[in-house]
């Protein structure tokens, strides 16, 4: 591909990007302006890099595409009849307990009715159809490696090389990587961004905010008998077992939801402040499959998909400034995410519709400074995705001042955190890691690897590492500190292994989820986006 001066670009194929991208082609096709809006992707192919819970609040849906359910498109088939009909949240005292909780005992934001079920990789790919059905360009297997600024203006990006070996040296096939020149880079790349932690560094969005903080997604796809115990259109969330019994200063839950009638997705949510050095998140996740109300649920099933994810859990103290010149920070990148609901798609899928309004904005004036691309974040401010975080904004925060006590002194103060007249202040994730061990025995499900497999990740195995330690001596020194290595056991893809001291290090495992640089308890794991291509392979998640 030889890439040119464009006018948009945005940084990852999310469907924040493609949201805010179709919302933008519109409303220059509508104006007969010629601007081109372009969209680069890491991944080889589209949705490959893209997970979610995907329980969709869709009117956002109504306004981006308003004919949407009447087209015909095989996504919309599948979503129309995936609408949430059964929605039921227990607790699971212990691992043969099970009570479900009555609907109106449900606070209205943990509801799901006449919600829809989606694969987010599905839905990335159905968007993608209509951005380039109104003239939005998508290249795909391409690393964004850096931003370019100059005299403090984002004049562009700066694309990764392809084709160097393990010790960076050029192959036979070696491409250096281009330079793009843009008015306006938009950077919808996802939670843990490092285009997005460069640009907030750079130009001190964040000063005057809560450190941003995280939570793990650990989930399967499992196939089940034609007859079996779940069924279709029902979604299920729940609190206490694994996470809240042995462990209730542990802040997360799990879910389980139907993507047919025969087929379900299975997650664990936790919170990457646990203190534990030996918890183990994807044995976890098999842990939960074992108690009795999920083991009824899954009975028959076949994992057929697996995959990580992390994502904020700030909020509303955490969201940097979102607006520089010549640049905009949409969706998770921005941490824009519900932590009440623990959901964000329809928060996301807004935030780049209203950054669409801005840009267009900044095009008619031809002006691309802050000044103008402000817009986005007065119009944000003013709309229900801020709205809503707002509501939220200490939720996070009082289970972390819980401690120990997590759950049941966390749930009563989560009723009342947005009447505090103050600001709840966060830790970052890896200072709570301590020499606390969970010991966990259970050794059931599927291990790490074969889940691995099951993600169908990819990356060359002669390409230079992504995965680097700034100070490898505390990283050997980490095992005597905490009595294990920690990163042995919080990555879900078994990248970091020891054998007497001596790390072997996996990278091609990774699924990129980014546990490893939010969770060394020293810092001292460099992650960088490897080769463009490379990683995780989804197609259901």
């Amino acid at each position: 591909m030889n890439f040119k001066k464009m006018d948009v670009l945005f940084v990852g194929a999310g469907p924040t990007s493609l949201a805010s991208a179709i919302r933008l082609k519109k409303l220059l096709n509508q104006s007969g302006r010629k601007e081109s809006v372009v969209v680069v992707e890491k991944a080889d192919k589209l949705g490959q890099h893209n997970l979610s819970g995907a329980i969709f609040e869709a009117d956002v849906l109504d306004e981006l595409i308003p004919d949407w359910k009447e087209r015909k498109d095989a996504f919309v088939k599948k979503t129309l009849g995936n609408r949430v009909k059964i929605d039921e949240t227990y607790f699971l005292p212990r691992d043969n307990i099970a009570l479900k909780l009555p609907q109106p005992v449900v606070p209205s934001y943990m509801r799901h009715k006449g919600d829809y079920i989606i694969s987010i990789s599905e839905m990335v790919n159905w968007l993608a159809d209509i951005a380039k059905s109104l003239g939005v360009e998508i290249y795909t297997g391409f690393a964004v490696k850096e931003i370019l600024v100059k005299n403090n203006v984002v004049k562009g990006v700066k694309l990764g090389d392809k084709g160097l070996d393990k010790e960076g040296k050029k192959l036979s096939n070696y491409a250096s990587g281009d330079v793009v020149e843009t008015k306006v880079t938009v950077l919808g790349e996802g939670s843990m961004g490092l285009l997005t932690e460069d640009l907030v560094k750079r130009f001190n969005l964040a000063d005057g905010k809560n450190p941003q903080i995280y939570a793990l997604g650990v989930k399967e796809i499992i196939r089940l008998p034609q007859k079996n115990n779940f069924g279709a259109n029902r979604v299920v969330h729940t609190n206490g077992f694994p996470n809240k019994t042995s462990t209730p200063d542990i802040f997360g839950g799990g879910t389980i939801y139907s993507m047919s009638a025969s087929t379900v997705a299975i997650a664990l949510i936790l919170a990457l402040d646990w203190r534990y050095c030996d918890l183990d998140p994807q044995r976890e996740l098999q842990f939960f499959k074992s108690h009795s109300l999920v083991k009824k649920f899954l009975n028959g099933g076949k994992v057929v998909s697996y995959g990580a994810k992390v994502f904020p859990v700030g909020g509303f103290y955490s969201i940097p400034k979102l607006a520089t010149d010549g640049a905009i920070i949409i969706g998770d990148a921005a941490g824009l995410i519900n932590t009440r609901k623990l959901k964000g798609l329809h928060y996301a899928i807004r935030s780049g519709m209203t950054a669409a309004e801005a840009i267009f904005k900044a095009i008619s004036a031809s002006d691309y400074s802050r000044h103008t691309l402000q817009t986005y974040e007065d119009l944000l401010y003013e709309s229900v995705v801020i709205s809503d975080i707002r509501a939220a904004r200490n939720y996070r925060q009082v289970f972390a001042k819980a401690g120990r006590a997590g759950l049941y002194l966390g749930v009563p103060l989560s009723l009342i955190q947005q009447y505090f007249p103050f600001r709840l202040g966060t830790k970052k994730d890896h200072e709570g890691m301590s020499r606390a061990r969970l010991n966990r025995a259970y050794s059931g499900g599927i291990d790490r690897l074969t889940a691995v497999n099951l993600s169908n990740t990819r990356h060359r195995e002669d390409e230079p590492s992504h995965i680097t330690f700034s100070d490898s001596e505390k990283c050997t020194g980490c095992g005597e500190e905490f009595g294990y290595h920690p990163c042995e056991y919080f990555c879900p893809a078994e990248v970091y292994k020891f054998e007497k001291e001596r790390l072997i290090l996996s990278p091609s495992n990774c699924v990129h989820c980014q546990t490893c640089r939010i969770k060394c308890p020293h810092q001292v794991i460099e992650w960088q986006v490897p080769e463009g291509g490379d990683g995780p392979r989804y197609k259901m998640m």
